[in-house]
């Protein structure tokens, strides 16, 4: 949060190499979840300069007031700007919330979340470890997550490439975490899905 607030301090007092700095940290990593919801590249670099702009504007006139992480406040109006452009495109609404799951409002401690760790205990791995294995993780999700629906690959993209908690997915979402841990859940499972189908398990369940 320090962090946060000298760096938007700076660029208050016209600093504009700290932008820049931002501009380079960012870029990557938020152009990746641009096109996932936008599907084309030359419209996920408009949508994505729109998103430099208006996080300039809100550090700038004191918006950002640094309640929350600068990366998470930036996710928040790269995904919003991308849905604003979705809608512009394709003239109807962006669907990353009709995620078509049996159970949706499921909390934390019930059977689903229940057999995803008990799935997930004989591999070693965690439900909430993202550490291990990250670099293999990165390789995977970038080859195959593009295979998956929008409404999957959308949020995986934030817990995978942007390295976004259920917490921070959620607010950005505006979705219980509960539902946010499920649907996370149902797209690994569709993920797994189409990896398997060129690696074995030992290979790769321990990642995904």
């Amino acid at each position: 949060m320090e962090y946060s607030k000298r760096i938007s301090e700076n660029i208050k007092n016209g600093d504009t190499a700290g932008f820049s700095d931002i501009v380079r940290e960012f870029s990557g990593k938020a152009f990746a979840l641009t096109l996932r919801i936008l599907g084309n590249k030359e419209d996920a670099e408009d949508s994505l300069q729109e998103a430099f702009m208006r996080l300039y504007r809100a550090i700038v006139s004191g918006q950002f007031e640094e309640r929350s992480k600068l990366s998470t406040y930036f996710y928040t109006i790269v995904y919003n700007t991308a849905v604003d452009h979705y809608k512009k495109i394709k003239a109807k609404r962006f669907s990353i919330i009709s995620i078509d799951v049996e159970g949706d409002n499921y909390e934390e401690g019930d059977d689903l979340n229940k057999s995803y760790a008990e799935s997930h205990h004989s591999t070693g791995s965690s439900y909430s470890d993202k550490a291990t294995g990250e670099n293999e993780v990165s390789k995977i999700i970038g080859n195959y997550i593009t295979s998956l629906p929008e409404q999957y690959s959308v949020i995986l993209t934030m817990f995978y490439i942007n390295d976004l908690s259920h917490e921070e997915i959620s607010n950005i979402l505006k979705l219980p975490i509960g539902t946010v841990k499920n649907r996370i859940f149902r797209a690994k499972s569709k993920l797994r899905e189409i990896i398997l189908k060129k690696y074995s398990e030992e290979e790769i369940l321990q990642y995904v």
